[in-house]
């Protein structure tokens, strides 16, 4: 009998090679692998082949609910990204000891479960670099990047949004929190670079439009969010405000007091925001953490960011005390640092004609930003 021969192939998978074992070269995922639930990396392209006839078109690949390690949609710009997250971006979000876990190790393998938390966390990370980076070619490099992986995150984020479930609420939450995040950050550091206008309030409307629906996740069944790694933020806290705190908080009920009788919906939207601010005044307090701050904008009802569109006064002057509090995690995120007291600004120019009983209202928040 004749000897068989074997075809030689350097195209097998990286993990193949490293076993000694024959690939069978199945592509996307060579079946060897996914049998033994491992990543197929590889480290050469689909082998060219040299016809005359046409080639065949390449079946598409199957959807997956995990992106497929290796993808061309991935290179090593986004291996840095990663790292860069996992290494120090990830401290940006997190208020205390007790969040390093989640946002360092659980949430970026969450991503890999949600491409729209992947592509917000590199965006977040390249934003990152953008605003540590001094050379300014780099700078711009780095935007760009930034913009691509957060417009590649919005249409599954609200998709995702949309249809909510015990699968998807964690990657949906953190998601959220990049997502307010970048929408404060990206514009202005944006604008700063390349000399464009910019404007804190429409930047913060912005913000406040892309979050709207957001507060669902705070509504789902409890057995969902004591499931939750996110469950610790929803502590209530009955911490007393300092007496600034309680009397800007007292000033503004006082400011929309009459409205009761001649708006009564538009009073009760106003008190809603005013308590959640109230709420939010207690939780900085009791602990300097930016989820009760930014949770304040997706829990606003939309009627009341109509208001701010339509420079509503006593809309602006609930923002701007919200600012007040921006302005305090800008002495600790990098993403804040001077986002409180331009917003507080901008709104003050707003406010100027305002009458006499609003001139106590407005100083304070002046004055706790330095202005």
């Amino acid at each position: 009998m004749p000897r068989r021969f074997h075809k030689k192939s350097r195209n097998g998978c990286n993990q193949c090679k490293e076993r000694r074992v024959k690939c069978d070269e199945t592509r996307p995922l060579y079946s060897v692998c996914t049998t033994r639930e491992l990543p197929c990396i590889y480290s050469t392209p689909y082998p060219q082949r040299h016809s005359t006839t046409e080639p065949s078109p390449k079946p598409e690949p199957k959807p997956s609910a995990k992106p497929v390690f290796g993808s061309p949609r991935y290179d090593a710009r986004h291996l840095l990204l990663m790292h860069k997250f996992s290494t120090e971006t990830y401290k940006s979000i997190c208020g205390d000891q007790s969040d390093m876990e989640d946002w360092q190790v659980l949430i970026p393998k969450l991503a890999f479960e949600h491409e729209f938390l992947l592509h917000g966390i590199f965006s977040l990370a390249a934003l990152h670099m953008a605003a540590t980076t001094a050379e300014s070619e780099q700078v711009l490099s780095y935007l760009d990047t930034a913009m691509e992986c957060n417009e590649l995150a919005f249409a599954p984020f609200r998709e995702a949004l949309v249809h909510l479930t015990p699968l998807n609420c964690d990657a949906v939450f953190a998601q959220s929190a990049i997502v307010t995040i970048i929408g404060i950050a990206l514009p202005r550091l944006n604008a700063q670079h390349r000399g464009e206008p910019f404007s804190m309030i429409e930047t913060m409307m912005t913000v406040f439009e892309l979050l709207q629906g957001a507060s669902k996740i705070s509504q789902i069944s409890k057995p969902w969010r004591q499931a939750s790694i996110f469950f610790k933020y929803e502590w209530r806290d009955n911490t007393a405000l300092d007496p600034d705190m309680a009397n800007a908080i007292a000033q503004l009920r006082v400011l929309n007091s009459p409205m009761e009788n001649t708006d009564s919906a538009q009073h009760t939207m106003n008190q809603e925001a005013i308590d959640s601010l109230q709420d939010s005044f207690a939780k900085f307090t009791h602990a300097p953490h930016p989820a009760p701050i930014l949770a304040w904008i997706a829990y606003v009802k939309r009627e009341f960011v109509d208001g701010l569109r339509a420079r509503q006064p006593l809309q602006l002057l609930i923002l701007m005390n919200w600012a007040v509090l921006l302005n305090e995690l800008g002495a600790h995120f990098w993403w804040a640092r001077g986002c409180g007291k331009e917003l507080v600004a901008e709104l003050s120019s707003e406010l100027k004609d305002q009458n006499e009983k609003w001139k106590s209202a407005l100083q304070w928040p002046q004055q706790k930003v330095g202005i």
